[in-house]
């Protein structure tokens, strides 16, 4: 029996046939949906074909390998499950079948299965054809991600509802590459298509691919009896020498520009340098390449870069150029700017006779190229600009045409030692004057405008110390002028002042009434006046200044009467009742100021009394004999001074108990500083008296 042929459309179908096979999945639909993941992660996939029931050997659903195996309408056809008989059919089929016309019978019609390649693996919409369909209807649909991963591609079926579809697909719009509108086709609602029994035994595969920027890897997916396989493809990389892998699946292995290649120039003049443009390439070529380029004449193997280039107008080392700066055979030359046939030495090179032109020239030198007035052997002037005119390194050295004589000036007082000046062109650093005559450039309060002080130094360089006017420099002084003595301040005191003390601006001791009137001498004593005896003390104050060698007192001491029973008083006494640090002595005279007249010396209290004792207690009246002067003789001496004038014992002729006489006379003290004591202006108080025991 022969196989049957379903045809592809009837011009009658059988009642309640529909004739609509388009169908709709989302747009940008392709087949299955990814969803950004594995087909071997999808764990929702569509129902997996069931075996249709097998009633009677040879019936509808029994499996069979041709038409001879089917007992009822000897139709042998294509299922999901492989090849089963068929029935024959009026306007209906069971659950996924349909009625259509049988092809070479005339109004036979059978029923055949309407979703024979749904799901099905495939490379092209042919591999979806479906029996009894339209050509063309039925689409390879890819399982894109939109990324560059194309996991395989699947049938779907043309429809226009869901209600065309078989369980777990839905109708979705889809575009497809080829046609210029979005179709409708079924597809599963979840996850992607599993392989029907039939499809594992034949090993039914679709074709996979990854695409990136370097290019697209395929591969395939294949139905096996374990399920789909996954796709093996894997991205497309650099292309790389030796791994002897298509990297970037282009077809080719180890081809020109892969990833380590090297390049290689033709080389034929065996130089070592081949040409300037090569091959990179994974296999060394052979002979007559290098793997160096950049030969600018690969016919003659004396020129090649890195040669020396010599002076023969030829590009020997292949760098572009001819006879450059530095070539053998060259000479040094100067380049000449300014005209002035001295070059610029920061500006040379090594020429050749080819490359010369008029403004290199032999002869260097020249500092400053771009005017003809600055080279060497001119003068150097003082420019104030500084310009080194003649190149000599220096600007504006000392001797510069219109330099002006310079001074050191080290303590800074504006004017330098006239020995120290140099020719300069302006002031520096070291010369920081114009103004010469400082006699002592150590000192800056000695220069040529100074004004003279009394300080011992030529202030004002005029070669003259402390002359007449320094003595302005000294401060005012009181009591007296200022004079410069010694290159020191000294008052000049008014006529009884005295400088005396640290001060040098004071006179600041005024000398007693009596200086340069009285008491410089014996002859002019001061006259204390006329003293009797018990008269009362007398106190004289002075002092000693500069050239006194002492001042001389005199006192006329008087000793009155002694009748009449009183005592006589006659006491010349004088001491100093002031003596400031002990510095001041007495020397007393009697009667006169010759050295026989002197009593006393060097003393701070002098006196002169008679000299009588009374007599020794108890003495017997009978012999009533006074004992004169011998104290010691007396067993109770005591001084008696002159008491009342006594007769002694009648008839006997003698004198009574005390002599009687006259003392009166003049007495000089000269009061003078001990000997080796400094001048001072403290004064002394002399006290004189002439009276017996009170001071």
């Amino acid at each position: 029996m022969a196989m049957l042929w379903l045809a592809v459309a009837c011009s009658s179908p059988p009642a309640g046939q529909s004739t609509d096979d388009t169908t709709v999945l989302p747009k940008d639909t392709i087949g299955p949906q990814l969803d950004g993941q594995d087909s071997s992660d999808a764990t929702d996939e569509p129902d997996v074909p069931q075996q249709q029931p097998c009633e009677t050997e040879g019936g509808w659903g029994c499996p069979c390998k041709d038409n001879t195996d089917c007992a009822d309408v000897a139709y042998c056809i294509d299922s999901e499950l492989g090849k089963v008989c068929t029935k024959a059919c009026s306007t209906s089929c069971p659950k996924d079948w349909k009625c259509v016309q049988a092809s070479g019978r005339d109004l036979s019609y059978v029923c055949v299965p309407m979703f024979t390649n749904l799901c099905k693996p495939c490379n092209s919409h042919q591999d979806c054809a479906q029996p009894g369909g339209q050509a063309g209807e039925n689409l390879c649909l890819p399982r894109d991600d939109g990324q560059g991963f194309i996991d395989g591609a699947f049938c779907g079926t043309a429809c226009s509802s869901d209600g065309q579809c078989k369980s777990g697909f839905s109708c979705k719009e889809v575009t497809v590459k080829d046609r210029p509108e979005p179709v409708m086709q079924c597809v599963p609602d979840s996850g992607e298509c599993t392989c029907a029994v039939n499809w594992s035994a034949t090993q039914v595969s679709t074709e996979c691919s990854k695409t990136n920027d370097i290019g697209t890897c395929k591969s395939t997916r294949t139905c096996t009896a374990d399920g789909l396989t996954l796709c093996g493809a894997q991205p497309a990389s650099a292309e790389v020498c030796g791994d002897k892998e298509d990297n970037d699946c282009d077809g080719e292995t180890d081809e020109a520009d892969a990833v380590d290649c090297i390049v290689y120039y033709p080389d034929q003049d065996a130089d070592g340098v081949g040409q300037s443009v090569g091959a990179c390439l994974c296999n060394n070529p052979g002979l007559g390449f290098s793997i160096v380029g950049g030969d600018c004449n690969d016919l003659v193997s004396a020129i090649k870069p890195g040669v020396d280039e010599i002076c023969n107008e030829i590009d020997d080392n292949c760098n572009g150029d001819t006879d450059e700066a530095g070539a053998k055979g060259c000479d040094i030359y100067y380049k000449d700017k300014d005209g002035d046939k001295f070059g610029d030495p920061d500006d040379s090179a090594c020429l050749c006779k080819s490359k010369k032109t008029s403004e290199w020239i032999g002869v260097a030198g020249d500092c400053d190229d771009t005017t003809n007035k600055v080279k060497p052997g001119v003068s150097e002037m003082c420019n104030t600009v500084g310009v080194d005119d003649n190149c000599n390194g220096k600007t504006d050295e000392e001797g510069s045409v219109g330099c002006k004589l310079a001074y050191l000036d080290q303590d800074n007082d504006k004017y330098g030692p006239a020995s120290s000046g140099k020719c300069l062109c302006a002031l520096n650093k070291i010369y920081t004057t114009d103004q010469p005559g400082d006699c002592d450039d150590g000192n800056d309060k000695v220069f040529p405008t100074a004004i003279e002080a009394c300080n011992g130094l030529d202030d004002d360089c005029s070669g003259l110390t402390d002359e007449p006017g320094a003595e302005k420099s000294c401060p005012p002084m009181a009591q007296g002028s200022a004079a410069c003595v010694g290159g020191k301040c000294s008052p000049v005191c008014f006529k009884g002042w005295f400088h005396l003390n640290d001060n040098p601006a004071d006179c600041e001791c005024q000398a007693d009434n009596s200086y340069g009137l009285k008491g410089d001498a014996c002859p002019n004593a001061i006259d204390l006046g006329q003293m009797g005896d018990g008269s009362a003390t007398v106190f004289r104050s002075g002092n000693l200044m500069p050239g006194e060698d002492g001042d001389w007192y005199h006192v006329l001491a008087t000793d009155s009467p002694d009748d009449g029973g009183a005592c006589d008083q006659f006491d010349v006494r004088a001491w100093l009742s002031n003596n400031p640090g002990n510095q001041f002595a007495i020397d007393m005279y009697k009667g006169g100021c010759a050295g026989a007249s002197q009593l006393c010396s060097a003393e701070t209290e002098v006196q002169w009394t008679t000299s009588y004792w009374g007599p020794p207690t108890g003495l017997d009246a009978k012999v009533n004999t006074p004992i004169l002067g011998d104290v010691t003789k007396s067993p109770d001496p005591q001084m008696a001074g002159e008491c009342k004038c006594a007769k002694g014992p009648a008839g006997t002729g003698l004198p009574g108990m005390n002599i009687c006489s006259d003392n009166s006379a003049d007495f000089y003290f000269r009061v003078y500083r001990k000997p080796g004591l400094a001048v001072t202006c403290e004064a002394y108080i002399l006290a004189v008296i002439n009276a017996p025991a009170a001071k």
